[in-house]
């Protein structure tokens, strides 16, 4: 019996040689993300200069829980899931992105790794900014960089009170069983 060899596209590829994504299309996204608020065009010009394009297949890893942090990716188009995988191997998923939305904010913040990992759930266009690049961006231009760190900010802030609120709820629940 002659076994079958299925080749699956890879996108290594296509994002080694990957052409930048079309400007009007990522102004749009970029106007969205609380992390640019209020930064002027003359910003955004220089910003637009160190971002990398990347496209992924469906099912495909951006990155794997583990994995070093480095960069912020930024969904020009297409969907991606965030999933986490407990001790016990248990796979947990935490929330679907889509266009507009960004992950790995962390990752410029700090030098842990990934806590979670991301799979395109369909073909997917990122926009993504290196650790490095930014550090440079903030050095050259550091009023930007302040309103980014600022937005950065708030954003984690929010994300933590609504996780503080999610903690209490879902401890009240869990202790109103046991009384019953």
């Amino acid at each position: 019996m002659k076994e079958e060899h299925k080749i699956k596209k890879s996108s290594f590829w296509s994002n080694l040689f990957k052409r930048t994504t079309n400007i009007g299309e990522l102004k749009n996204v970029f106007r969205k993300i609380p992390l640019f608020r209020n930064l002027g065009k003359n910003h955004f010009k220089h910003l637009f200069e160190i971002l990398h394009h990347r496209s992924y297949q469906m099912n495909e890893y951006i990155f794997y829980q583990g994995d070093p942090g480095n960069a912020l990716y930024i969904i020009v188009e297409g969907s991606i899931k965030i999933k986490q995988f407990s001790e016990s191997g248990t796979e947990i998923d935490l929330v679907e992105l889509n266009s507009g939305d960004f992950l790995g904010e962390l990752a410029l913040i700090d030098d842990d790794i990934r806590s979670a990992s991301a799979i395109a759930s369909t073909n997917t266009k990122l926009a993504v900014i290196f650790k490095s690049d930014l550090n440079a961006f903030m050095k050259r231009y550091p009023i930007a960089g302040v309103e980014i760190m600022r937005n950065m900010s708030h954003v984690l802030s929010t994300r933590l009170k609504n996780l503080n609120s999610d903690y209490s709820d879902l401890l009240d629940k869990y202790n109103n069983k046991l009384e019953v």
